[in-house]
């Protein structure tokens, strides 16, 4: 079965306007949480660098209950939906 994550909440929680970082934290639909880490290019537009999931819950693709790195896979999809909730700060 191939995971497919769906973003239902989406948040800022710290951006630094003079290097043009920010980060977003996110909740998807099975319950995980991860914080998304974005900087931003020479056009000015939003780039996710780094994911990491918040262990509240094990992983949805490996069911580790310690740090895994099976987010990254789903960096861009995750990403793209949080931004679509949230906006560019």
């Amino acid at each position: 079965m191939a995971y497919n994550p769906q973003v239902v909440d989406a948040k800022i929680v710290s951006n630094n306007p003079k290097n043009g970082l920010f980060e977003v934290v996110t909740q998807l639909k099975d319950r995980t949480v991860c914080r998304l880490t974005f900087g931003k290019d020479a056009a000015g537009v939003a780039v996710p660098t780094h994911i990491s999931r918040l262990l509240k819950e094990p992983c949805p693709v490996c069911r580790k209950d310690f740090l895994c790195n099976c987010m990254s896979r789903y960096k861009e999809t995750i990403s793209s939906q949080a931004l679509s909730l949230t906006g560019t700060p």
